[in-house]
């Protein structure tokens, strides 16, 4: 038998599903409300526990056996809910050579120090009077002691070896306090605490083991003010977000994370009932630490302080030090980079800053419902970057225009997807009051020069002159319809219940495109062979590179998706609209 089937048999599904559902019995089945969406009126959520099996027939439509079920709800991969499952049932998964159970073991026994060291940081910061200066200092801050439990909080004494000593009575050695970062040693061989006088925070995993620390010093004076673990077997700083074993569950009820820079933020806000927040520890995020929030929730919220992500020229520079290898460290707000992981993890990265330089934790405090509105009208990244960009300036200034074109038009080009990267484009020349060529054009060569901008302002008022840039929308709409010229039909359905005439070449603007539609059109009006194959045997010489090109460019774009086909639909509606306000 399969570790697998071997597990389901030795389970009760009803009492793992029972722990987070509560479940009525009805007839063979059990019912009860989805932990998955929100659903107060009709339990629609059923579970078969002669087949092991779940069901939800409300909004989320989603179902499996005990696996998927611990995946969905905790977040986890396949393997992490089978380790789970595989230590609460005794079932053994394979046999382990002596050498993987010794470092199963090893890793163990790391982690109880871990956890050990932990427990002994928190009892100090309770009850040692050298933990005064810290306890006085997390009650200024508003943190009260239940707080301090419910994070576990700790104080690192100012000594250079009072955890060594500790952890070595407690039968472990040197070479193991090194080597999870508790103990720096020296090339010398000489070995000291690495945390000392300072106010301690347990990282941890989602599902709560203790990985590392952040440590925060007590005196005003000394620096750095924040330090962390250094990187690890156990803590890896890029993959690990504080708070997220707090916070897991909630940010997949409200299917939104909340992240700030700093610790006490998320302890803050936790205390004040927002525990959807957690932290990247100072640093810039990762793709890891974003596939990690990806598992709870499709959107992520950056609230940041205004020095960080509204400042002109640290936006500017960012172009220039994503290019430099020898950075030691990364931007912490990087639009491009942030815009990027956005669009291939399909995830909607938001950004809040914080009004009149208050941190976090003091608008929290002092105003929570300004908070709550903060972060639900918090407008996605290019939109934050376009106002930062354009606010206080002379918009009538055409060297300004050109400045604010040549700093927004890289960012835009970072968007994944075509139409909403074009509806940016029409945006940004809605506010600057210029042609949207002028955009595009800004895209493709790049408005360094004033003079190529006042020659492009000049051109583009000279009716001989045909200017062709790429128009994003127009794009991804004859992708689309090469991809699945059948979209055609549901497009001119939908047009023509708006009230309005079908779709025709002449809502595209580019030569090239209103000639590769008219095939595209004639495909599907025609009974002999398939759309496809009769694009293929019709194509004009003429258009045969663009047309592989385009075709290349659809490969990656999924059709079978309904979503994806409404999207194609909503962004010909938009292609018309835009085109009566010019025809008009």
């Amino acid at each position: 038998m399969k570790a697998t089937e071997e597990i389901k048999s030795r389970l009760d599904i009803i009492e793992i599903i029972g722990e987070t559902v509560k479940l009525r019995r009805t007839g063979n089945a059990y019912t009860g409300f989805c932990p998955f969406h929100d659903n107060k009126n009709t339990p629609a959520f059923v579970v078969w526990p002669d087949t092991g099996s779940w069901k939800c027939f409300g909004a989320c439509n989603e179902g499996g056996d005990v696996f998927s079920f611990l995946m969905k709800k905790e977040g986890w991969e396949f393997l992490e809910a089978l380790q789970y499952l595989s230590h609460r049932t005794g079932v053994e998964l394979e046999h382990q050579s002596p050498q993987q159970e010794n470092e199963r073991q090893e890793r163990r026994r790391m982690h109880h120090l871990l956890t050990l060291v932990s427990e002994y940081y928190h009892k100090l910061l309770i009850d040692n009077e050298a933990a005064d200066r810290a306890r006085k200092l997390l009650l200024q801050r508003g943190l009260s002691e239940e707080t301090w439990g419910i994070f576990r909080l700790g104080y690192a004494l100012s000594s250079w070896d009072e955890l060594r000593k500790f952890c070595l009575g407690q039968g472990y050695s040197d070479d193991d306090l090194v080597s999870v970062g508790l103990l720096v040693k020296k090339d010398n061989g000489r070995v000291y605490d690495r945390f000392r006088d300072r106010i301690m925070m347990p990282i941890c995993l989602q599902q709560g083991q203790v990985v590392g620390f952040g440590a925060r010093v007590v005196g005003s004076d000394d620096q750095p003010k924040f330090i962390n673990s250094p990187q690890t077997a156990f803590f890896d700083k890029g993959s690990l977000l504080y708070g997220i074993d707090k916070a897991y569950m909630r940010i997949r009820e409200e299917r939104a994370a909340v992240l700030v820079e700093g610790y006490m933020d998320v302890i803050a806000a936790h205390q004040d009932g927002f525990t959807n927040v957690v932290s990247a520890m100072g640093t810039a995020l990762t793709e890891k630490q974003l596939r990690l929030l990806k598992r709870y929730a499709p959107r992520v919220v950056l609230a940041l302080d205004p020095d960080v992500a509204g400042d002109r020229a640290t936006l500017r520079s960012l172009s220039v030090a994503r290019q430099n290898l020898e950075r030691e460290s990364a931007p912490i707000f990087d639009p491009r980079g942030l815009l990027r992981d956005e669009g291939h993890l399909e995830l909607d990265i938001r950004v809040a800053t914080m009004p009149n330089e208050m941190d976090p934790d003091e608008l929290i405090a002092s105003d929570p419902e300004s908070w709550r509105s903060l972060i639900s009208k918090a407008p996605s990244i290019v939109d934050y970057v376009m106002n930062v960009f354009t606010t206080g300036r002379d918009l009538q200034d055409s060297k300004v225009k050109a400045e604010i074109i040549d700093d927004i038009v890289p960012i835009i080009s970072d968007v994944s997807h075509p139409a909403e990267r074009a509806d940016y484009m029409q945006k940004l020349a809605r506010v600057l009051r210029v042609d949207e060529r002028m955009i595009h054009m800004g895209k493709k060569t790049g408005f360094g020069s004033r003079d190529n901008y006042n020659r492009a302002i000049s051109d583009s008022n000279e009716p001989q002159k045909h200017l062709e840039v790429i128009d994003e929308l127009e794009n991804y709409l004859v992708v689309a319809f090469l991809r699945k010229p059948e979209v055609v039909a549901r497009v001119d359905r939908a047009l023509r219940e708006a009230g309005s005439e079908v779709l025709s070449s002449r809502d595209f603007g580019i030569t090239e495109y209103q000639r590769l539609f008219e095939i595209i059109k004639a495909s599907i009006n025609q009974a002999v062979t398939t759309p496809k194959e009769y694009i293929e045997n019709n194509m004009d010489v003429g258009l045969h590179e663009s047309w592989q090109e385009l075709c290349y460019a659809g490969n990656e774009l999924v059709l079978e998706d309904e979503r994806r086909i409404q999207d194609v639909i909503s962004s010909a509606i938009r292609l018309r609209s835009r085109n009566l306000r010019h025809w008009l």
